[in-house]
């Protein structure tokens, strides 16, 4: 027997009001907190079921405490959370996580997930605990990651957040009440009451406001999509068979493809990008150096130079004293001796050290400083990436100095700031050499990582999805680097050749038989060198980011409410482009690697003095020439942008969501997976706010619980149910155990609007999302009971990009369904609302959604 649809709802006579809660839980956009509460409430109050009305009593809002939740492991061992017996020993503020420099170089491989690491971890905690029998009681960590890999994962994350000791934190909550007014089949009048409660959670996970951290949050996507797809390949090689011994036929080169990926997202990453940094921080040093310099071209009785030595030499030792005394505290004693230390250190850079060593080394360690800091940014996401750039710039430093003394030495001890700067030209070349030998060796790599990828066995969807991933997130990653990288430098080129102009350099290996009477010319050249393959580079990037624009823009009208074809033309459109996605991006990759190679070769060739000659000479020249004439107006162009994301950042990003989108689509789903930093994984903390959330729910006795999520909430909100289902019923602890009993008191429904689960994260990491298209509820897809729910409804828009059906064949009709359609005797449906995007579902003129979460507040099985 079919349950009635959303025009037929039917109600039974009860003693007092039926009490419903809507959870409301967002997704990728800019809303601030409450806004979404208020968005639903103000759908149902203008959009009533038939024969009903809605009443709003008043909005409020609530603090809830939050407790972490802790991983079953944790549970299991019967250990005391860390976090409770820190708050309750009333200990320090806790300082952020810092992984040994072992551990740090080996995670920085690859996850502890993938590794097992936090397997023998948890066996090793758990060693105390004897299971009844072999096959009953809870799972172990492996047993577990094997048969559920997915709520594993979650599981891990709040392993490892719960070890890192996080900190409390309150929620506030915002609750909208109202009351509906209908009418049963008898004519008899009904009343609900329903709160409407958000589940907010942006602050967690999002693109922040501030154009510093913006910026931050920019470079970081560049290296994370690399090491999202290190770790989809990482799954799928495990799932070949490559931790099993004896190996299965195929996994040895299932081991190999992984074995490459992962040197080539480790060199870039920890290599690459600190030989860049340590070029930002030499140029800077010319660039200061040699600008301080040129203010005083001749010796006078007081320079600009020997003021400043004169000030270090005071400030330095005051500086250190205080901090000595702020530290530690000492005695009088203590720090008696340690100021006639300080005096004397005062007197040695007053009268004996030379000014120019003194203001050199004093911007040199200032600059240490500043790239130390953001290499400890890069640290808390990335664990060696502070080891590596630290040893890098111990050796940059050297390197200067020791160039500083035989320059000086060579001059007769001349007190010349020029020295630094002649110094600097010669790291600059150390460096060249390094990104040389990095392409050289990278260029091999990748030739043997494509065929790597082309040869491997067994490729089923899952494993040619992994493979994809592995390569999109690769390509996209370095070629975004390579391309800012090289705007950088166009932006930072002019700055470090006035430090270096009229400065004198004789270059030991790029160009080392021309004798260079301006220096500013000898940086200018090694730019115009360095830089000429940018038209390659920019050129395959473009290409990639053309083609999403052709798939997206008739999305991105939709998204703008511009009537752009029909509904049906909008989603065959998308679907198609995103058929085809995969193939692009192997094309592009092959293409990418071969011209990789190819610029590789010529630069290890022109650094051994063997010359190519003929066509090769003058396609290169034309690429130099493009390339340059390329990178001038981009110079203009990005300070433009700065300038304009400045200005009207918040402006564009209130009035025209879009234009921020695809940047917090790409932010939300990495944070999702993130591990780092550990006291603040995005993951664990929103997976404790939402479980004390609902525990506040369930505590209220409400006769139903609807769920109510868009995009990223929807991927969160099956995710959290999932665990939590299979997690009470593990029965490792009392707090989930009890929080699921009483949620299933209630009749608990889940609304789903634009959910990617089938159309990202199934398609680009099979391995975790296999259960979403391994089953085969209402014609193939996920099914309501695995995400512990009576009823699942999905609605998506045609033009959707981020997410659209669950259920059924790709290829599936996108008319509006202007009816609301009988609800079937299956526990899942979904319906599509015709021509639309992303960030719609919930405005004003829904009236589609409206009836379908009413049908949810008022339906009965």
């Amino acid at each position: 027997m079919s349950a009635p649809s959303p025009e037929q709802s039917t109600f039974e006579p009860s003693a007092r009001p039926e009490r419903v809660a809507v959870i409301a839980i967002h997704g990728v956009a800019d809303q601030k907190a409450g806004d979404t509460a208020r968005a639903i409430a103000s759908l149902m109050l203008n959009h009533p079921g038939p024969g009903a009305t809605y009443r709003q009593a008043d909005c409020d809002s609530h603090l809830l405490p939050v407790r972490p939740l802790t991983s079953m492991v944790q549970q299991r061992t019967g250990h005391q959370d860390k976090t409770e017996k820190a708050a309750t020993e009333g200990g320090a503020a806790q300082k952020a996580y810092v992984p040994p420099v072992r551990k740090a170089m080996r995670q920085s491989k690859t996850s502890d997930f993938s590794a097992d690491d936090w397997i023998s971890t948890a066996e090793a905690d758990d060693a105390g605990v004897v299971r009844a029998a072999k096959g009953r009681g809870p799972l172990t960590p492996r047993e577990l990651k094997k048969s559920n890999p997915d709520i594993a994962f979650s599981d891990y994350l709040l392993f490892k957040s719960q070890r890192a000791e996080p900190d409390h934190e309150a929620y506030e909550a915002t609750r909208v009440r109202m009351t509906r007014d209908a009418t049963d089949a008898h004519g008899q009048p009904v009343q609900q009451r329903i709160d409407v409660h958000e589940m907010y959670w942006a602050d967690l996970s999002r693109l922040p406001g501030s154009v510093a951290r913006i910026v931050a949050e920019l470079f970081t996507i560049v290296f994370r999509l690399s090491q999202l797809g290190r770790d989809a390949v990482d799954r799928a090689a495990e799932a070949a068979g490559v931790n099993r011994k004896p190996r299965p036929p195929g996994a040895r080169r299932w081991a190999c493809l992984a074995s490459l990926q992962t040197a080539l997202d480790w060199a870039f990453a920890n290599l690459l990008a600190n030989l860049f940094l340590q070029l930002l921080l030499v140029g800077l040093v010319i660039a200061g150096l040699g600008g301080l310099a040129r203010v005083e071209p001749a010796p006078h009785a007081l320079s600009l130079t020997e003021l400043l030595r004169r000030v270090l030499a005071v400030a330095a030792p005051v500086l250190a004293i205080w901090w000595y005394c702020y530290q530690a505290r000492s005695q009088a004693s203590s720090r008696i001796v340690v100021g006639l230390y300080a005096l004397l250190a005062g007197w040695f850079l007053w009268a004996l050290v030379p000014a120019h060593w003194v203001v050199g080394v004093a911007w040199l360690a200032l600059l240490a400083a500043l790239a130390d800091r953001a290499l400890r940014i890069a640290r808390d996401r990335f664990p060696a990436a502070r080891t590596w750039g630290l040893g890098l710039m111990a050796l940059t430093a050297a390197a200067l100095l020791v160039h500083v003394a035989i320059n000086a030495s060579a001059a007769g001890a001349t007190d010349d700031l020029r020295h630094w700067v002649r110094a600097g030209m010669r790291v600059v070349e150390y460096l060249l050499l390094g990104v040389v030998a990095w392409w050289g060796v990278a260029g091999v790599l990748l030739i043997a990582w494509l065929l790597a990828g082309e040869t491997v066995p067994d490729r089923g969807a899952a494993a040619r999805a992994s493979i994809a991933t592995g390569r999109l997130g690769l390509f996209v990653s370095v070629a975004a680097f390579v391309a800012l990288s090289m705007v950088s430098w166009a932006v930072l080129t002019n700055l470090v050749e006035l430090g270096a102009k009229d400065v004198d350099y004789a270059p030991f290996w790029f160009g080392k038989d021309v004798y260079w009477a301006d220096g500013a010319n000898f940086l200018h050249s090694r730019y115009e060198k360095s830089t000429q393959a940018f038209a390659l580079t920019a050129g395959l990037t473009l290409s990639l980011l053309a083609y999403l624009v052709a798939v997206l823009v008739p999305s991105l009208f939709a998204e703008l409410k511009v009537a752009f074809g029909t509904s049906q033309g909008l989603g065959r459109w998308l679907g198609a482009g995103y058929r085809r996605l995969d193939r692009f991006v192997a094309v592009l990759t092959s293409a990418s690697v071969v011209v990789a190679f190819a610029v590789a070769l010529l630069l290890v060739l022109k650094q051994c003095n063997v010359s190519v000659g003929g066509w090769i000479d003058d396609a290169v020249i034309w690429v130099s020439a493009l390339s340059q004439s390329g990178l001038k107006p981009l110079i203009f162009t990005a300070a433009t942008l700065a300038a304009s994301v400045s200005l009207l950042g918040g402006f564009l990003t209130r009035t025209v969501p879009g234009l921020r989108m695809p940047l917090d689509v790409a932010l939300d789903v990495d944070g999702h997976f993130r591990e780092f930093p550990r006291r603040a994984i995005p993951r664990a903390r929103i997976f404790s706010r939402y479980v004390s959330l609902l525990e506040h729910v369930a505590a209220q006795g409400y006769d139903r619980i609807v769920i109510v999520a868009h995009s990223q909430g929807t991927v969160i909100s099956t995710e959290l149910l999932r665990y939590l289902q299979f997690r009470a019923a593990q029965k490792v602890d009392a707090r989930v155990t009890d929080l699921w009993a009483a949620l299933n008191k209630s009749r608990l429904l889940l609304l789903t609007a634009g959910c990617p689960l089938r159309q990202l994260y199934a398609a680009r990491f099979p391995h975790l999302y296999g259960w979403v298209t391994a089953e085969d509820a209402n014609g193939g897809g996920p099914s309501a009971a695995q995400v512990g729910v009576a009823r699942w409804v999905n609605l998506y828009t045609a033009g959707d990009y981020v997410g659209r059906w669950l259920w059924g064949e790709d290829d599936k009709p996108y008319e509006q369904v202007t009816t609301p359609p009988a609800w079937c005797v299956a526990a899942e449906h979904e319906a599509c609302l015709g021509l639309g995007a992303h960030t719609h579902y919930f405005d004003l003129d829904q009236a589609h959604v409206a009836r379908w979460i009413d049908w949810m507040v008022t339906a009965r099985p």
